[in-house]
């Protein structure tokens, strides 16, 4: 990470959200704040697309992480019969909170979690490009591998008594295997109302197809040359044990067919990236039902 510039990725996660918009009309997940969040015009954005190709597929999983993400926020609202807070572990260029517009009213307030200075250099950024929340928001700048991300949004004003809905996407991967199982320990403890989690995780490169493997490699070779290296991943059932020994249990776990089935109407048995979306919950939660979709599944390629 360069001081006083976000991370690489986080920047580049918001690209794709943002030509998501444009080159393919907001097809599966529509944010209005996408484009202005980067500060580049459509134009821009428009031609960086022509330049990458490539970058297609991994455009459309980063739209379906964020769908995913506000379908679980919609349903746990909807299962408490009141908003909830919503906690986004390395916020990155999250539009959450400044996309206003109906799915706001699922919404009482958002904490923003990431590294000290990325979040730094957010806030500088949305006040330079005039952009303010619809939302309440705090911004809780946390080390996932050395700080209690519990201590920190307890003083960031979390309400325990209030159902929690957390969205960790696009960083299991950057994290050791430590800190994400005591990142998750944490989680399950947030609130005495119920957790819900939702995030990304790849499985092992070695478990996927020749070619699948040979993309994955590449890319992964392509952001440790920017300083972020992919340090961990998970089987289903590795993962299904972690969450379980600390209080959670999946919901759903799609893997790469199962998202692609569900935001595209196409199903496609071959597809094997490897790249799963998952839904967990505590216990309470669970036992009183999960609302619309619930399922649970193991998920293969």
């Amino acid at each position: 990470m360069i001081p006083g510039k976000p991370s690489r990725t986080a920047w580049s996660a918001a690209m794709h959200r943002a030509a998501h918009q444009i080159v393919d009309r907001a097809s599966v997940f529509d944010d209005p704040m996408a484009v202005p969040m980067t500060g580049w015009s459509r134009r821009r954005i428009e031609q960086d697309v022509a330049r990458h190709p490539e970058r297609r597929g991994m455009r459309f999983f980063i739209a379906s992480r964020h769908q995913f993400a506000r379908d679980v926020v919609r349903r746990a609202a909807e299962r408490a019969g009141d908003p909830v807070q919503v906690v986004v572990l390395g916020a990155g260029l999250d539009t959450t909170a400044y996309r206003g517009g109906p799915e706001s009213d699922d919404v009482v307030r958002v904490f923003e979690v990431d590294h000290p200075a990325t979040g730094a250099w957010k806030r500088e950024h949305l006040t330079r490009e005039g952009i303010f929340p619809t939302l309440p928001v705090a911004y809780v700048g946390v080390d996932f591998e050395t700080q209690s991300v519990h201590a920190a949004l307890q003083s960031a004003g979390l309400d325990p008594a209030r159902p929690v809905v957390v969205v960790w996407l696009g960083v299991l991967v950057y994290l050791t295997r430590p800190a994400i199982e005591a990142t998750v320990s944490e989680l399950s403890g947030l609130a005495t109302a119920p957790v819900d989690l939702v995030f990304d995780y790849p499985e092992p490169t070695e478990d996927l197809s020749g070619r699948v493997a040979q993309v994955r490699a590449a890319r992964a070779s392509r952001v440790a040359a920017l300083g972020e290296p992919w340090l961990s991943s998970y089987t289903p059932e590795e993962m299904r044990c972690l969450l379980a020994d600390r209080g959670f249990a999946a919901v759903e776990d799609l893997a790469t067919a199962d998202w692609i089935e569900r935001y595209f109407g196409v199903r496609r048995p071959a597809a094997g990236a490897g790249a799963h979306l998952l839904h967990a919950v505590t216990g309470a939660a669970r036992r009183s039902g999960s609302g619309p979709g619930r399922r649970t599944r193991a998920g293969s390629n």
